[in-house]
């Protein structure tokens, strides 16, 4: 049987203001003047992605440890948030600039931050004939007339790949949902529908961003070896269909951890899983940073493991509005400076994600999306297996080998939600 793994996450950045009527439709400010560099960034260079691939995986692991302060599952998409936070980042000034890119960890410069964007975007792309899939896109949606900063258009254009669209989120607001959940339906082959629910006639701007996976195994489990056996969740025992094959995989282990990668067709993509000992959990989790996983990829080695995980489904849904004030970001909701996007006064009013997914035989699947609300105001060796046992609760995480970059991350402590 194929195993299917398909990842679909989207992001949505909505700006609305309360603007005395809008008149005509220009879609930038006539002041200042703006005219960009024809050839300075005209060259991708290896290695540029470097800083903000190293921006998304610590801000991954800050929004882990707040996200995951009480015994549930935890699922989300780093990129996704990270993505369209920094999208709104670009035209954000003074208090709200620090804060949001303090929170964030993007680099201050812009040369930096702009061409690492955009070569991480570019590159979230399978080449044609590839075994997997695996693309990315931004989408900007602006209210017909509202002026909107002519070297704002160009970041998001240039350096994010962001089409700019016109919409009629004042006499419309309907049909301008309609339209951008068509859109993100589109680019989720369905996985992520009605993402925008009813927009007020304040809406002035919408930010979206999608990415979507779809592959194989590269070692596939099959269906006649899953069995159901028990999973020791924090606070009780659940029976739970564990899937169950041996082979060689990348593999490390200490006196705290176990670690797994389980590759993907291709090799680009993999799922890694930090399972901590059994009363080990906590600690290993307080330590939870980029460099444990660094340190556990650079230390696996290809070993003979018996891999027994968990078939499991679950999707959760944030408000991440006080979790961002919290770490930080407190500018961008209070009293903002976004005057880079527009002269209207803008501010975040939330942020919601809402994350799927499910672990089967028949391959992952899994979507996110997010909502950022803005207003005015070799031949196998014979030997004898390490036994992985994910019986008990772990974390996880999907990235790309070629950039380092998490695009999802999570945890499971009960199979059943």
């Amino acid at each position: 049987m194929r195993r299917a793994v398909l990842f679909a996450l989207i992001l949505i950045v909505l700006i609305g203001g309360c603007l005395g009527g809008d008149g005509g439709t220009p879609t930038s400010s006539p002041e200042p003047q703006f005219t960009p560099p024809m050839t300075k960034y005209d060259v991708l260079e290896e290695g540029q992605e470097k800083p903000v691939v190293k921006a998304l995986n610590a801000f991954a692991f800050d929004l882990y440890r707040e996200l995951a302060k009480d015994d549930d599952n935890v699922f989300f998409s780093p990129y996704s948030i990270e993505v369209a936070l920094a999208m709104a980042y670009e035209g954000a000034r003074g208090e709200t600039a620090e804060g949001m890119g303090s929170v964030l960890h993007l680099p201050l410069d812009e040369d930096t931050r702009w061409t690492g964007f955009r070569y991480l975007v570019l590159s979230l792309k399978s080449p044609e004939g590839s075994p997997f899939i695996l693309r990315s896109a931004n989408a900007l949606w602006v209210q017909e007339g509202y002026p909107l900063r002519e070297k704002y258009l160009w970041v998001v254009r240039e350096f994010y790949l962001g089409e700019v669209r016109k919409v009629n989120f004042q006499g419309d607001p309907e049909g301008a949902a309609k339209e951008i959940n068509e859109w993100v339906e589109n680019q989720t082959n369905g996985r992520i529908r009605d993402i925008v629910g009813r927009l007020t006639p304040d809406t002035r701007l919408i930010l979206t961003n999608a990415i979507y996976f779809k592959a194989n195994w590269s070692s596939r489990f099959e269906a006649i070896n899953t069995r159901n056996e028990t999973f020791y969740a924090p606070n009780e025992t659940v029976i739970v269909p564990m899937m169950h094959q041996t082979g060689r995989f990348p593999y490390f282990e200490n006196d705290d951890i176990q670690a797994l990668e389980l590759p993907y067709e291709g090799e680009r993509l993999s799922m890694l899983i930090i399972l901590p000992r059994k009363g080990k959990f906590e600690l290993v989790e307080d330590s939870l940073k980029a460099g444990l996983i660094e340190s556990a990829l650079k230390s696996m080695k290809p070993e003979s493991v018996e891999v027994i995980i968990p078939k499991f489904q679950f999707e959760k849904t944030y408000r991440l509005r006080d979790v961002l004030m919290d770490m930080g970001m407190e500018r961008a909701f209070t009293n903002a400076d976004f005057s880079g996007i527009s002269d209207g006064p803008l501010a975040i009013s939330q942020v919601v994600h809402k994350s799927f997914i499910s672990v089967a035989e028949n391959g992952t699947e899994a979507a996110a999306a997010t909502a950022v609300t803005m207003t005015l105001s070799a031949p196998v060796e014979k030997e004898e297996p390490k036994i992985f046992r994910a019986d008990h609760p772990f974390i996880f995480v999907i990235y790309d080998r070629t950039t380092g970059a998490m695009l999802f991350m999570g945890r499971l402590m009960n199979p059943k939600g």
